[in-house]
């Protein structure tokens, strides 16, 4: 873009043409030397130089447009800031030193000042997305030694207000049983406690420890998760006794309650087996398996004259065997599982010889029961 100035002398035209461009560009190269630090005196006068050459401090007034009551002082400061040099000679004659010299130091200066700032931004930047809300959020937990475990364990049982849920193997078994004055604590408060214990534990000694009210089932459990209130989460590690505990619950942790709730439902009683010899116990966690899960019902009736082979070839396939086993060890085991499985009991009248069943569910569950003694008594006589 250009701007056409008319001077007339006479009848002859004289044309001067200004780049308006090029004056623009002065304009934003003096704003930029202020960001340096310079006056807008001394940025003129040094772009003058930069431009011109070697100037006397008259010819730089008149090019920079510089006031001559203020030429001889900015020429002195661009002196004093190392961006000029000025002659002793008179006249003066003043020189611009060269711009990747003159400037050097300012620019690794605010280099260093850059990149400080850029520090300063990305630490304030880390603080601000850790206080607003975001889309995914960062769960923290705390690891605990094995003794710490114990011990906060017992805490979180004794301070309990409401609940204590647990799903055990045989090591937490084993904790749960040193926590006794936690438990009768707990229980004395009005705390409802449910234990879902590993069947491996079926008749170990250590769960006579347990307090009588402490709500006792088995199933297959092979972790130890502790739920107190449904405010905190314990999970202990059965190889090294270390836990990790949650002092929230979060969707994780109540993925993890509704998942006890789901196991719990199906667990099967353990308390009124608890003083059961182990070996009893366990067979009589098979049996149940056996006749809650087998088809083979569906094709005998109670009043069968001859029982199904079928009923007693799936018990020798589980490590019970018929044939092998005493009438009165038979007759424990059937007691055992009516426990477990409905709440329910045999007993032996061995002054009539009357053996009576009880069960506190359907009559159809009991005549399963009644099947396989029958079985059992035909082969055994």
């Amino acid at each position: 873009m250009y701007l056409t100035i008319i001077f007339t002398f006479g009848h002859r035209h004289n044309f001067l043409k200004v780049s308006m461009h090029s004056t623009h560009n002065a304009n934003d190269l003096v704003s930029s030397l202020e960001e340096f630090g310079l006056s807008r005196y001394e940025a003129g006068a040094y772009l003058t130089m930069i431009r011109k050459g070697s100037l006397a401090a008259s010819e730089i007034s008149y090019y920079a447009n510089l006031p001559r009551t203020k030429v001889y002082s900015t020429l002195k400061k661009l002196e004093k800031k190392r961006l000029s040099v000025v002659s002793q000679s008179k006249p003066l004659i003043c020189s611009a030193i060269c711009p990747d010299e003159a400037f050097k130091d300012i620019v690794k200066l605010y280099e260093r000042r850059f990149r400080n700032m850029k520090r300063v931004v990305d630490k304030l930047q880390k603080i601000s997305e850790e206080q607003k809300p975001r889309a995914s959020e960062e769960k923290r937990y705390y690891i605990l030694d094995p003794n710490s475990t114990l011990d906060k364990m017992k805490n979180l049982i004794s301070n309990s207000k409401t609940s204590v849920s647990a799903l055990l193997d045989a090591w937490g078994v084993r904790m749960f049983s040193q926590c006794k004055l936690s438990f009768i604590k707990a229980v004395t408060n009005g705390v409802k406690i449910r234990l879902l214990i590993t069947n491996h534990c079926i008749g170990n000694e250590s769960l006579a420890s347990i307090p009588d009210d402490v709500e006792l089932k088995t199933g297959n459990v092979s972790t130890n998760v502790l739920f107190i209130d449904s405010n905190n989460m314990m999970v202990v590690d059965s190889s090294n006794g270390k836990g990790a505990l949650f002092t929230s619950i979060d969707i994780f942790g109540f993925s993890q309650l509704r998942n006890f709730d789901a196991a719990w439902n199906n667990a099967q009683e353990l308390r009124q087996i608890a003083d059961i010899e182990p070996s009893i116990a366990l067979k009589a966690k098979k049996l149940v398996n056996i006749l809650e899960n087998s088809n083979i019902f569906d094709n005998i009736s109670v009043n069968s004259d001859h029982p199904t082979a079928a009923l007693v070839s799936s018990t020798d396939k589980f490590g019970i065997e018929i044939g092998r086993t005493g009438i009165d060890e038979m007759l424990t085991i059937i007691d055992c599982a009516l426990r477990i499985s409905c709440s329910g009991d045999l007993t032996h009248d061995k002054i009539n010889n009357i053996l009576s069943l009880r069960s506190k569910i359907d009559g159809e569950y009991v005549s399963r029961w009644a099947l396989f003694l029958a079985s059992y008594l035909q082969i055994f006589r």
